[in-house]
């Protein structure tokens, strides 16, 4: 087993022991080689050995009780590693199943030899039970893994259901709106400006509820792709965002660098933009400034929403686009940031992050414009 002393060294089971040990113990020991796709070991069928890789890979399954799922992959082992263990310390029948991905070689390792082993070198049980304690840690961080992602799936669905009813409670009330608001405009004349802005925002409330119910169902939506003058675009954005950011003495600019057409889906990056205003102007005091730019780069139109709030901590960072997930807001869902992310990217575009020194925020919205 000389070919294999420093794959044992490295990788833990025979850690302590001299080369002239290593070979001494295996001289008289099996080895067995399987081809790539071989089921070695069965779950539940009897056991009596630990199995050392000497060369290839192998996948450890567990069955499950779901037709549609049978099955789950635990682990990937390599050379050096080794598994069955629990077959010489417990002599249960095998916890999972074991197959080999590529053609692999293996050291059988009854429980006598074993336990022979352990005798003249406890170093090697010790070795077994550090193996077995990183396994564990591994497993428990699987776990919590597996019950975040598990819970987050339940609280998608309940809000799913939620926005569901919400829509057909309040598809009645919405219609009624938007037909008073065109009775309006046709018996007083001059009030199609008013009247419009009413079936404009009953009608936006309409299509954020859906959001929220397409986001909870992981449903893809294609953007209507429409030639926006980008110009026009921010100064009504500007117009409705203006009075309520004046009122808390929060300055809002706006640097647009692009004067040719664009194309998005405006009422969707209507919505991205909104929420980010929203966003940077709640979590800063007053005398702040919120700038809105906008850039051509190679095919690709960037509009960036700029602060200089006190940014997001580090911490929090590489979670804000995650469902659930809010700095600090005690009425705040965490779906904002992940439903504007997939509202861009449904554009093939990228909704991105950029933190600034010494505070502030900055999200760049990165939208090709191959999509026309």
């Amino acid at each position: 087993m000389s070919n294999d002393k420093t794959v044992c060294d490295k990788h833990g089971l025979f850690e302590g022991l001299s080369e002239e040990e290593v070979n001494l113990f295996s001289a008289d020991l099996k080895r067995i080689k399987f081809k790539k796709g071989t089921q070695i070991l069965t779950e539940n069928e009897a056991a009596d050995s630990l199995f050392f890789i000497c060369k290839g890979k192998v996948e450890i399954q567990k069955d499950l009780k779901n037709p549609e799922t049978p099955s789950t992959q635990l682990s990937v082992l390599k050379p050096g590693d080794f598994f069955g263990e629990m077959g010489v310390i417990d002599e249960e029948p095998r916890s999972a199943s074991v197959f080999a991905l590529e053609e692999v070689e293996l050291l059988i390792i009854p429980k006598e030899a074993f336990t022979e082993l352990s005798f003249k070198h406890p170093s090697v049980m010790f070795n077994l039970i550090r193996t077995l304690s990183d396994r564990l840690r591994n497993t428990n961080e699987r776990f919590v893994t597996l019950m975040d992602d598990m819970i987050s799936q339940n609280r998608l669905m309940a809000i799913g259901m939620a926005a569901s009813k919400i829509i057909h409670d309040i598809k009645t009330p919405l219609t009624v709106i938007v037909l008073t608001a065109q009775l309006i405009e046709n018996l007083f004349q001059g009030s199609e400006e008013f009247t419009q802005s009413i079936v404009k925002q009953t009608r936006l409330i309409d299509q954020l509820v859906r959001e929220i119910l397409d986001f909870s169902r992981g449903v893809e939506t294609t953007p209507l792709i429409q030639k926006v003058d980008l110009t026009r675009f921010f100064d009504d954005f500007k117009e409705i965002n203006d009075t309520a950011l004046k009122g808390r003495n929060i300055a809002f600019v706006v640097d647009n660098k692009v004067h040719d057409f664009v194309y998005f889906d405006e009422a969707k990056i209507l919505r991205v933009l909104m929420n980010l205003i929203k966003n940077s102007s709640e979590a800063m005091d007053s005398n702040k400034e919120i700038k809105l730019a906008a850039s051509m780069n190679s095919g690709w139109l960037q509009i960036s929403v700029i602060d200089n709030g006190p940014g997001i901590p580090p911490q929090m960072r590489d979670k804000i686009f995650e469902p659930f997930v809010t700095n600090g807001k005690t009425h705040g869902t965490g779906l904002g940031l992940p439903i504007c992310r997939k509202l861009v990217q449904e554009h093939k575009g990228r909704l991105e992050y950029i933190p600034l020194e010494p505070t502030g925020c900055r999200f760049d919205i990165r939208i090709p414009q191959t999509i026309k």
